[in-house]
């Protein structure tokens, strides 16, 4: 059931960039398809998948009115193909969606529900849980759930919000994936940043413009496999690879383009802090997280190297 129409289009897009997606990717459209909330369109965008993706896509499309899909020519890099699937979209809110993971029934409904009676809020996802292969649950790292306390990503204060974020900064499983307000994603610098952080700097960007509701029940299901993006681009070099769509190389050269990605990510963070509407004190706090995260980074990655899991391979 909608909760009601727009008049001229779908209320709410859903983006889903894939590529070589067959495996999981007709329980994930099931799972969207089978919405109890059903005024929306589901943009598919393929970046020229060589297995069956294509096909799986074109079946439900055929069968669905809602489905769009649009394929590429060629591999044009994920970062492309996340902003590709939004520039497609039409709808007031929009939601990212992954092909291997698998939504609960009502996570439509329940999200337009709280965007519609909150103006503040931007954006709205669910509590978030692993699961494997077989759909069973498995822990998820970096998944944060404070459940709309005064500290958390809810708060009124958006120096509140941006430190939540600063402070959990390879957090964005659950949020990225969140129904957003249109409008608020459209208003942003890049939408998504080409980066290997882009995702969470897009979060930072988004949580000075408005709060985050999380839904307290578990409504969004992230799929850990070992053919997920995370997994298999797991060194700096590979996930440099992914997003520059190139090989940084070896020697002087070759570090700095994988080194970069720690300054570069702490100037878009300023540039995000900069734009931001809200008051020059405000700014000043948030700077202030900004210049606190290359010591946390450096902790962490001392701990990685110590322990034997370096990233720099």
């Amino acid at each position: 059931m909608a909760l009601r129409m727009s008049g001229q289009g779908p209320r709410v897009s859903l983006g889903m960039p894939v590529y070589n997606a067959e495996r999981y990717l007709e329980e994930a459209l099931e799972s969207l398809l089978g919405q109890s909330f059903d005024d929306f369109e589901l943009v598919i965008s393929d970046n020229a998948s060589t297995d069956r993706t294509g096909d799986i896509c074109r079946a439900y499309a055929a069968k669905d009115k809602r489905v769009k899909y649009f394929c590429m020519r060629q591999n044009y890099g994920v970062i492309d193909n996340l902003n590709n699937v939004f520039r497609l979209s039409t709808g007031e809110y929009f939601k990212w969606a992954a092909g291997d993971d698998v939504c609960g029934r009502d996570y439509l409904l329940r999200a337009v529900q709280v965007l519609d009676g909150d103006p503040s809020t931007v954006l709205v996802w669910a509590k978030t849980v692993g699961i494997d292969e077989q759909g069973q649950r498995v822990p998820l790292a970096y998944e944060v759930s404070d459940l709309n306390s005064p500290e958390s990503v809810y708060s009124p204060d958006p120096t509140v919000r941006f430190r939540r974020l600063m402070r959990n900064f390879w957090w964005g499983g659950g949020p990225i994936y969140g129904l957003i307000r249109a409008k608020t994603l459209a208003a942003t610098r890049w939408i998504h940043p080409r980066h290997m952080g882009g995702g969470h700097v897009l979060l930072t960007e988004m949580c000075l413009r408005g709060r985050f509701y999380e839904i307290p029940e578990e409504m969004f299901f992230i799929r850990v496999h070992a053919d997920m993006t995370s997994r298999v681009h797991r060194s700096l070099r590979d996930r440099a690879r992914l997003v520059y769509q190139r090989d940084p190389g070896r020697g002087p050269i070759g570090w700095w383009r994988m080194f970069r990605s720690y300054p570069e990510r702490l100037v878009l963070y300023t540039i995000v802090v900069r734009n931001a509407p809200i008051a020059f004190r405000q700014k000043w706090v948030c700077q202030q997280e900004v210049f606190r995260a290359p010591l946390s980074w450096a902790a962490i990655r001392v701990r990685q190297v110590a322990s034997g899991v370096s990233p720099w391979r």
